[in-house]
Protein backbone atom coordinates (compact mmCIF):
# COMPACT_ATOMS: atom_id res chain seq x y z
CA UNK A 1 0.00 0.00 0.00
CA UNK A 2 1.68 3.51 -0.81
CA UNK A 3 1.13 6.05 1.68
CA UNK A 4 -1.07 8.35 -0.55
CA UNK A 5 -3.81 5.73 -0.70
CA UNK A 6 -4.44 6.56 2.92
CA UNK A 7 -7.69 8.49 3.77
CA UNK A 8 -8.84 8.49 7.38
CA UNK A 9 -12.44 9.23 8.59
CA UNK A 10 -14.39 9.29 12.05
CA UNK A 11 -18.20 10.03 13.59
CA UNK A 12 -18.07 13.64 14.04
CA UNK A 13 -17.53 14.68 17.78
CA UNK A 14 -19.56 17.29 19.97
CA UNK A 15 -16.70 17.63 22.26
CA UNK A 16 -14.00 20.17 21.08
CA UNK A 17 -11.28 18.89 23.28
CA UNK A 18 -12.26 15.42 21.58
CA UNK A 19 -12.55 16.52 18.04
CA UNK A 20 -8.72 18.25 18.33
CA UNK A 21 -7.81 14.91 19.04
CA UNK A 22 -9.19 13.14 15.56
CA UNK A 23 -8.06 16.76 13.92
CA UNK A 24 -5.06 16.23 14.93
CA UNK A 25 -4.60 12.52 13.86
CA UNK A 26 -5.96 13.18 10.70
CA UNK A 27 -3.27 16.26 10.33
CA UNK A 28 -0.55 13.87 11.43
CA UNK A 29 -1.73 11.55 8.33
CA UNK A 30 -1.96 14.52 5.99
CA UNK A 31 1.91 15.63 6.77
CA UNK A 32 3.23 11.85 6.37
CA UNK A 33 1.19 11.07 3.25
CA UNK A 34 1.02 14.05 1.67
CA UNK A 35 -2.39 14.58 0.76
CA UNK A 36 -4.45 17.28 1.65
CA UNK A 37 -8.07 16.92 3.30
CA UNK A 38 -11.04 18.39 3.27
CA UNK A 39 -11.71 18.56 7.15
CA UNK A 40 -15.96 17.80 6.78
CA UNK A 41 -15.87 15.07 4.36
CA UNK A 42 -13.74 13.11 6.48
CA UNK A 43 -16.80 13.29 9.23
CA UNK A 44 -19.96 11.22 9.63
CA UNK A 45 -22.31 13.60 10.45
CA UNK A 46 -26.26 13.26 11.02
CA UNK A 47 -28.63 14.74 8.24
CA UNK A 48 -28.97 18.64 8.35
CA UNK A 49 -25.42 19.39 9.77
CA UNK A 50 -22.55 19.96 7.34
CA UNK A 51 -19.94 21.46 10.25
CA UNK A 52 -18.34 19.26 12.56
CA UNK A 53 -18.65 22.81 14.71
CA UNK A 54 -22.19 22.96 14.28
CA UNK A 55 -22.98 19.10 15.98
CA UNK A 56 -24.56 19.37 19.12
CA UNK A 57 -25.42 15.49 20.12
CA UNK A 58 -23.27 12.83 20.62
CA UNK A 59 -23.60 8.96 19.72
CA UNK A 60 -22.41 6.18 21.55
CA UNK A 61 -23.25 2.77 21.75
CA UNK A 62 -24.29 3.27 25.94
CA UNK A 63 -27.26 5.33 24.62
CA UNK A 64 -28.73 2.62 23.02
CA UNK A 65 -31.02 -0.74 24.41
CA UNK A 66 -28.62 -2.94 22.83
CA UNK A 67 -26.05 -3.76 20.00
CA UNK A 68 -28.58 -3.49 17.12
CA UNK A 69 -30.44 -0.78 17.74
CA UNK A 70 -27.01 1.25 17.99
CA UNK A 71 -25.76 -0.42 14.64
CA UNK A 72 -28.77 0.06 12.96
CA UNK A 73 -27.94 3.81 13.60
CA UNK A 74 -24.24 3.65 12.48
CA UNK A 75 -25.06 2.00 9.30
CA UNK A 76 -28.13 4.73 8.13
CA UNK A 77 -25.22 7.61 9.17
CA UNK A 78 -22.78 5.74 7.09
CA UNK A 79 -25.29 4.92 4.14
CA UNK A 80 -25.98 8.42 3.84
CA UNK A 81 -22.39 9.11 4.31
CA UNK A 82 -20.95 7.13 1.15
CA UNK A 83 -23.69 7.96 -0.99
CA UNK A 84 -22.27 11.51 -0.99
CA UNK A 85 -18.86 10.59 -0.53
CA UNK A 86 -16.32 9.88 -3.73
CA UNK A 87 -13.56 7.44 -2.22
CA UNK A 88 -13.45 5.03 0.77
CA UNK A 89 -11.67 5.70 3.77
CA UNK A 90 -8.84 2.74 5.14
CA UNK A 91 -8.77 4.58 8.46
CA UNK A 92 -11.33 4.75 11.15
CA UNK A 93 -10.59 7.50 14.36
CA UNK A 94 -12.11 7.78 17.31
CA UNK A 95 -11.26 8.87 20.69
CA UNK A 96 -12.17 7.51 24.08
CA UNK A 97 -14.63 9.87 25.50
CA UNK A 98 -15.17 9.43 29.38
CA UNK A 99 -16.90 12.84 30.06
CA UNK A 100 -19.89 11.13 27.87
CA UNK A 101 -20.76 7.91 29.82
CA UNK A 102 -18.54 5.68 32.13
CA UNK A 103 -18.66 2.88 29.82
CA UNK A 104 -16.34 4.57 27.23
CA UNK A 105 -13.87 1.88 26.72
CA UNK A 106 -17.07 -0.38 25.59
CA UNK A 107 -18.75 2.60 23.46
CA UNK A 108 -15.13 3.19 21.47
CA UNK A 109 -15.17 -1.07 20.75
CA UNK A 110 -18.73 -1.12 19.64
CA UNK A 111 -18.50 1.97 17.77
CA UNK A 112 -15.36 -0.04 15.55
CA UNK A 113 -17.02 -3.51 15.96
CA UNK A 114 -20.18 -1.63 13.67
CA UNK A 115 -17.68 -0.10 11.42
CA UNK A 116 -15.88 -2.88 10.35
CA UNK A 117 -19.05 -4.78 10.01
CA UNK A 118 -21.10 -1.86 7.82
CA UNK A 119 -17.26 -2.70 5.41
CA UNK A 120 -17.74 -6.12 5.23
CA UNK A 121 -21.06 -6.18 4.22
CA UNK A 122 -20.79 -3.44 2.00
CA UNK A 123 -18.17 -4.96 0.41
CA UNK A 124 -15.38 -1.83 0.92
CA UNK A 125 -12.30 -3.72 1.69
CA UNK A 126 -10.31 -3.25 5.36
CA UNK A 127 -11.03 -0.75 7.52
CA UNK A 128 -8.04 -0.12 10.11
CA UNK A 129 -9.56 1.08 13.68
CA UNK A 130 -7.74 3.13 16.05
CA UNK A 131 -9.07 4.91 19.38
CA UNK A 132 -6.89 7.77 20.78
CA UNK A 133 -6.75 8.99 24.48
CA UNK A 134 -7.54 5.40 26.02
CA UNK A 135 -7.09 3.61 28.98
CA UNK A 136 -5.55 0.68 28.83
CA UNK A 137 -8.04 -1.87 27.49
CA UNK A 138 -8.53 -5.42 26.00
CA UNK A 139 -10.52 -4.45 22.71
CA UNK A 140 -11.91 -6.71 20.48
CA UNK A 141 -12.26 -4.35 17.05
CA UNK A 142 -9.78 -1.89 17.50
CA UNK A 143 -6.41 -2.56 15.67
CA UNK A 144 -4.13 0.24 17.37
CA UNK A 145 -4.79 1.32 20.69
CA UNK A 146 -3.13 5.55 21.89
CA UNK A 147 -2.30 4.79 25.27
CA UNK A 148 -1.03 8.01 26.87
CA UNK A 149 1.40 7.78 30.48
CA UNK A 150 -1.03 9.13 32.44
CA UNK A 151 -3.46 6.59 31.45
CA UNK A 152 -1.76 3.60 32.90
CA UNK A 153 -1.76 2.33 36.21
CA UNK A 154 0.56 -0.70 37.38
CA UNK A 155 -2.22 -2.97 37.16
CA UNK A 156 -2.36 -2.24 33.30
CA UNK A 157 1.27 -2.01 33.03
CA UNK A 158 1.32 -5.89 34.05
CA UNK A 159 -1.42 -6.98 32.05
CA UNK A 160 0.39 -5.03 29.10
CA UNK A 161 3.57 -7.11 29.89
CA UNK A 162 1.08 -10.76 30.25
CA UNK A 163 -0.42 -9.78 26.90
CA UNK A 164 2.11 -10.21 23.97
CA UNK A 165 -1.01 -9.53 21.54
CA UNK A 166 -2.03 -6.44 23.21
CA UNK A 167 1.11 -5.18 23.65
CA UNK A 168 1.75 -5.15 19.85
CA UNK A 169 -1.58 -2.97 19.10
CA UNK A 170 -0.67 -0.16 21.59
CA UNK A 171 0.72 2.44 21.15
CA UNK A 172 2.30 4.45 24.47
CA UNK A 173 3.06 8.67 24.41
CA UNK A 174 3.89 10.77 26.41
CA UNK A 175 0.77 13.34 26.11
CA UNK A 176 -2.21 13.46 24.32
CA UNK A 177 -2.47 13.88 20.19
CA UNK A 178 -3.71 17.33 19.59
CA UNK A 179 -4.01 19.15 16.67
CA UNK A 180 -3.09 22.46 18.51
CA UNK A 181 0.10 24.09 17.21
CA UNK A 182 1.92 27.72 16.92
CA UNK A 183 0.96 28.46 13.46
CA UNK A 184 -2.82 28.04 14.76
CA UNK A 185 -1.73 30.40 17.97
CA UNK A 186 0.05 33.11 15.46
CA UNK A 187 -3.16 33.24 13.46
CA UNK A 188 -5.48 33.38 15.97
CA UNK A 189 -3.39 36.13 17.61
CA UNK A 190 -3.39 38.26 14.19
CA UNK A 191 -6.89 38.15 13.71
CA UNK A 192 -7.12 38.71 17.53
CA UNK A 193 -5.21 42.26 17.32
CA UNK A 194 -7.17 42.99 14.33
CA UNK A 195 -10.33 42.61 15.96
CA UNK A 196 -9.28 44.79 19.11
CA UNK A 197 -8.34 47.04 16.93
CA UNK A 198 -11.61 48.50 16.17
CA UNK A 199 -14.25 50.36 18.23
CA UNK A 200 -17.95 49.05 18.98
CA UNK A 201 -20.85 50.91 19.19
CA UNK A 202 -21.87 48.29 22.09
CA UNK A 203 -20.47 49.32 25.60
CA UNK A 204 -20.35 46.24 26.89
CA UNK A 205 -18.28 44.92 23.89
CA UNK A 206 -15.61 48.40 23.68
CA UNK A 207 -15.14 47.43 27.78
CA UNK A 208 -14.01 44.50 27.01
CA UNK A 209 -11.61 45.70 23.96
CA UNK A 210 -10.16 48.44 26.48
CA UNK A 211 -9.06 45.99 28.59
CA UNK A 212 -7.88 43.90 25.92
CA UNK A 213 -5.88 46.62 24.49
CA UNK A 214 -4.46 47.27 27.90
CA UNK A 215 -3.52 43.62 28.45
CA UNK A 216 -1.58 43.99 25.14
CA UNK A 217 0.75 46.72 26.84
CA UNK A 218 1.15 44.60 29.65
CA UNK A 219 4.82 42.99 29.90
CA UNK A 220 3.45 39.83 31.97
CA UNK A 221 0.92 37.82 30.98
CA UNK A 222 -1.16 34.78 32.17
CA UNK A 223 -3.96 32.90 30.39
CA UNK A 224 -6.16 30.88 33.12
CA UNK A 225 -7.64 28.09 30.69
CA UNK A 226 -10.83 26.47 32.84
CA UNK A 227 -11.64 22.93 32.15
CA UNK A 228 -14.88 21.85 34.79
CA UNK A 229 -17.31 19.28 35.74
CA UNK A 230 -17.46 15.82 34.56
CA UNK A 231 -21.19 13.85 34.25
CA UNK A 232 -20.16 11.83 37.07
CA UNK A 233 -19.23 13.50 40.77
CA UNK A 234 -15.32 12.36 40.29
CA UNK A 235 -14.54 16.07 39.24
CA UNK A 236 -16.46 18.84 40.95
CA UNK A 237 -15.51 21.84 39.77
CA UNK A 238 -16.68 24.61 42.52
CA UNK A 239 -16.71 28.02 43.35
CA UNK A 240 -14.08 27.59 46.46
CA UNK A 241 -11.48 26.09 43.31
CA UNK A 242 -12.85 29.53 41.12
CA UNK A 243 -11.97 31.72 44.31
CA UNK A 244 -8.95 30.29 44.21
CA UNK A 245 -7.89 31.38 41.06
CA UNK A 246 -9.19 34.60 41.42
CA UNK A 247 -7.28 35.46 44.86
CA UNK A 248 -4.15 33.96 42.95
CA UNK A 249 -4.93 36.70 40.03
CA UNK A 250 -5.59 39.57 42.30
CA UNK A 251 -1.91 38.81 44.14
CA UNK A 252 -0.45 38.76 40.51
CA UNK A 253 -1.87 41.79 39.02
CA UNK A 254 -0.52 43.87 42.26
CA UNK A 255 2.88 42.04 40.87
CA UNK A 256 2.35 44.13 37.22
CA UNK A 257 0.64 40.87 35.57
CA UNK A 258 -2.22 40.92 33.26
CA UNK A 259 -4.67 38.07 33.35
CA UNK A 260 -6.85 36.88 31.07
CA UNK A 261 -9.37 33.96 32.00
CA UNK A 262 -11.12 31.62 29.55
CA UNK A 263 -14.05 28.95 30.02
CA UNK A 264 -14.66 25.87 28.20
CA UNK A 265 -17.87 23.69 27.85
CA UNK A 266 -17.37 21.86 30.70
CA UNK A 267 -16.85 25.02 32.80
CA UNK A 268 -20.03 25.09 34.97
CA UNK A 269 -22.37 28.10 34.72
CA UNK A 270 -21.87 28.98 38.39
CA UNK A 271 -18.59 29.77 38.07
CA UNK A 272 -18.41 31.25 34.73
CA UNK A 273 -21.05 33.98 36.15
CA UNK A 274 -18.27 34.22 39.35
CA UNK A 275 -15.44 35.28 37.61
CA UNK A 276 -17.06 37.08 35.29
CA UNK A 277 -18.93 39.22 37.32
CA UNK A 278 -15.88 39.65 40.31
CA UNK A 279 -13.24 40.97 37.22
CA UNK A 280 -15.75 42.94 35.05
CA UNK A 281 -14.71 46.08 37.01
CA UNK A 282 -10.95 44.86 37.11
CA UNK A 283 -8.96 47.01 34.44
CA UNK A 284 -5.76 43.88 34.43
CA UNK A 285 -8.05 41.12 34.94
CA UNK A 286 -10.40 39.95 31.72
CA UNK A 287 -12.82 36.91 31.60
CA UNK A 288 -14.45 36.12 28.03
CA UNK A 289 -16.41 33.87 27.93
CA UNK A 290 -15.52 30.87 24.99
CA UNK A 291 -18.38 28.60 26.07
CA UNK A 292 -21.64 28.31 23.46
CA UNK A 293 -25.03 30.44 24.63
CA UNK A 294 -27.82 28.63 25.09
CA UNK A 295 -30.16 29.43 22.14
CA UNK A 296 -34.04 28.19 23.45
CA UNK A 297 -35.53 27.33 26.31
CA UNK A 298 -34.51 23.25 25.89
CA UNK A 299 -30.89 24.72 25.66
CA UNK A 300 -31.55 26.27 29.34
CA UNK A 301 -32.54 23.00 31.01
CA UNK A 302 -29.94 21.21 33.23
CA UNK A 303 -29.56 18.45 30.71
CA UNK A 304 -27.52 21.27 28.78
CA UNK A 305 -24.89 22.11 30.94
CA UNK A 306 -22.01 22.32 28.31
CA UNK A 307 -23.58 25.41 27.46
CA UNK A 308 -23.84 28.52 28.97
CA UNK A 309 -27.35 29.87 30.10
CA UNK A 310 -27.77 32.17 33.24
CA UNK A 311 -27.95 35.81 34.03
CA UNK A 312 -25.45 37.24 31.49
CA UNK A 313 -26.17 35.24 28.22
CA UNK A 314 -27.71 39.21 27.58
CA UNK A 315 -23.67 40.42 27.81
CA UNK A 316 -21.67 37.38 26.20
CA UNK A 317 -24.39 37.48 23.26
CA UNK A 318 -22.75 41.05 22.88
CA UNK A 319 -19.54 39.73 23.63
CA UNK A 320 -19.63 36.98 20.45
CA UNK A 321 -18.32 40.14 18.60
CA UNK A 322 -15.09 39.38 19.93
CA UNK A 323 -15.29 35.51 19.46
CA UNK A 324 -13.65 33.02 21.47
CA UNK A 325 -9.88 34.32 22.07
CA UNK A 326 -8.30 31.23 23.08
CA UNK A 327 -5.54 30.21 21.90
CA UNK A 328 -4.83 33.32 20.13
CA UNK A 329 -4.24 35.39 23.25
CA UNK A 330 -1.57 32.68 23.95
CA UNK A 331 0.34 34.64 21.04
CA UNK A 332 1.34 37.86 23.22
CA UNK A 333 4.93 37.29 24.52
CA UNK A 334 5.90 36.73 28.27
CA UNK A 335 3.22 34.21 28.44
CA UNK A 336 1.82 31.80 30.90
CA UNK A 337 -0.88 29.31 30.10
CA UNK A 338 -2.37 27.90 33.06
CA UNK A 339 -4.37 24.76 33.05
CA UNK A 340 -6.37 23.17 35.40
CA UNK A 341 -5.76 20.03 36.34
CA UNK A 342 -9.03 18.25 35.03
CA UNK A 343 -7.66 19.06 31.78
CA UNK A 344 -5.15 17.36 28.93
CA UNK A 345 -4.59 20.75 27.37
CA UNK A 346 -1.52 21.30 29.05
CA UNK A 347 -0.18 18.52 27.19
CA UNK A 348 -1.25 20.89 23.83
CA UNK A 349 0.71 24.37 24.96
CA UNK A 350 3.70 21.95 26.74
CA UNK A 351 3.73 20.29 22.85
CA UNK A 352 4.21 23.60 21.43
CA UNK A 353 6.92 25.40 23.63
CA UNK A 354 4.22 27.67 25.55
CA UNK A 355 5.52 28.05 29.14
CA UNK A 356 2.80 26.06 30.94
CA UNK A 357 1.71 25.46 34.48
CA UNK A 358 -1.17 23.43 35.77
CA UNK A 359 -3.73 24.41 38.93
CA UNK A 360 -5.51 21.83 41.16
CA UNK A 361 -5.06 23.61 44.66
CA UNK A 362 -8.76 23.44 45.37
CA UNK A 363 -10.54 21.60 42.64
CA UNK A 364 -11.89 18.04 43.86
CA UNK A 365 -11.15 14.99 42.34
CA UNK A 366 -11.10 11.49 43.04
CA UNK A 367 -7.67 9.95 43.23
CA UNK A 368 -9.33 6.73 42.44
CA UNK A 369 -11.26 7.18 39.59
CA UNK A 370 -9.44 10.03 37.92
CA UNK A 371 -5.74 8.85 38.32
CA UNK A 372 -5.12 10.41 35.13
CA UNK A 373 -5.32 13.60 36.38
CA UNK A 374 -3.25 13.70 39.54
CA UNK A 375 -0.74 11.06 36.92
CA UNK A 376 -0.78 13.76 34.03
CA UNK A 377 0.42 16.52 36.79
CA UNK A 378 3.19 14.21 37.79
CA UNK A 379 4.48 13.25 34.35
CA UNK A 380 4.30 17.05 33.40
CA UNK A 381 6.06 19.01 36.52
CA UNK A 382 8.30 20.16 37.00
CA UNK A 383 10.14 18.68 33.57
CA UNK A 384 7.40 20.04 30.74
CA UNK A 385 5.50 22.50 33.12
CA UNK A 386 5.63 24.48 36.70
CA UNK A 387 3.19 23.71 39.19
CA UNK A 388 0.41 27.11 39.44
CA UNK A 389 1.37 27.67 42.91
CA UNK A 390 4.63 27.37 42.43
CA UNK A 391 4.87 30.04 40.19
CA UNK A 392 2.58 31.91 42.18
CA UNK A 393 4.88 32.49 45.02
CA UNK A 394 8.19 32.65 42.79
CA UNK A 395 6.48 35.51 41.20
CA UNK A 396 5.61 37.38 43.90
CA UNK A 397 8.55 36.75 46.04
CA UNK A 398 11.09 36.52 42.98
CA UNK A 399 10.15 38.38 40.50
CA UNK A 400 9.82 35.26 38.54
CA UNK A 401 8.17 35.67 34.92
CA UNK A 402 7.21 33.63 32.69
CA UNK A 403 10.03 34.18 30.71
CA UNK A 404 12.57 33.11 33.02
CA UNK A 405 11.29 29.91 32.81
CA UNK A 406 13.20 26.90 30.82
CA UNK A 407 10.55 23.79 30.75
CA UNK A 408 12.03 20.93 28.17
CA UNK A 409 9.90 20.94 25.69
CA UNK A 410 7.12 17.73 25.60
CA UNK A 411 7.58 15.83 22.05
CA UNK A 412 4.31 15.66 19.92
CA UNK A 413 3.20 12.12 19.35
CA UNK A 414 1.38 13.26 16.00
CA UNK A 415 4.24 11.60 13.88
CA UNK A 416 4.61 8.30 15.50
CA UNK A 417 0.72 7.97 15.72
CA UNK A 418 0.93 8.50 11.61
CA UNK A 419 4.09 6.35 10.93
CA UNK A 420 2.75 3.13 13.16
CA UNK A 421 -0.10 3.43 11.16
CA UNK A 422 1.25 3.36 7.79
CA UNK A 423 3.72 0.32 9.25
CA UNK A 424 0.77 -1.15 10.26
CA UNK A 425 -1.01 -1.07 7.18
CA UNK A 426 1.77 -2.24 5.08
CA UNK A 427 2.34 -5.23 7.18
CA UNK A 428 -1.01 -6.26 6.72
CA UNK A 429 -0.59 -5.65 2.91
CA UNK A 430 2.61 -7.66 2.51
CA UNK A 431 1.49 -10.67 4.82
CA UNK A 432 -1.80 -10.94 2.99
CA UNK A 433 0.44 -10.95 -0.17
CA UNK A 434 2.72 -13.35 0.85
CA UNK A 435 -0.80 -15.20 1.74
CA UNK A 436 -1.94 -15.23 -1.75
CA UNK A 437 1.67 -16.28 -3.90
CA UNK A 438 1.57 -19.42 -1.34
CA UNK A 439 -1.49 -20.72 -3.02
Amino acid sequence: MEVSDIIPFALGERNRGFLNQILGAFKALSELTGQSYEVNKLFVLPEGVSDVNDLKEAIFYSQYNDYTSFCDKIFELFDAYFKKCDFIPKVFVTVYNPTESRNAAEDADMLCRAVKEYYKQNNLGDIFTAVLTSRLYRYKYVDMINVPKHLMTLKSRLRLIQHKSLRKRVLITIGTINSFDMKNVNEKYRQLLKTIAKNDDNAIVQMQIDKLRNYKNITKKVVICLGGRVEGPEIVFGLNFARNLLNDAQRLVHYGYGIVFVNGPRTPNEVTDFLYERTINSPNIIFQNCKRIASSDDERKPHSWRIYSGKYEEDFLCLQKIGNIYPGILGFNNTLAVHTMDSYSSCETANAAIRTAISGQGLDIDPVIRYDCYNLQKLLCPKYAINWNDFVDMACNMGIEPKNLSPQILSSPLRVFAETILNKLNKTKKNKIKVWNSY
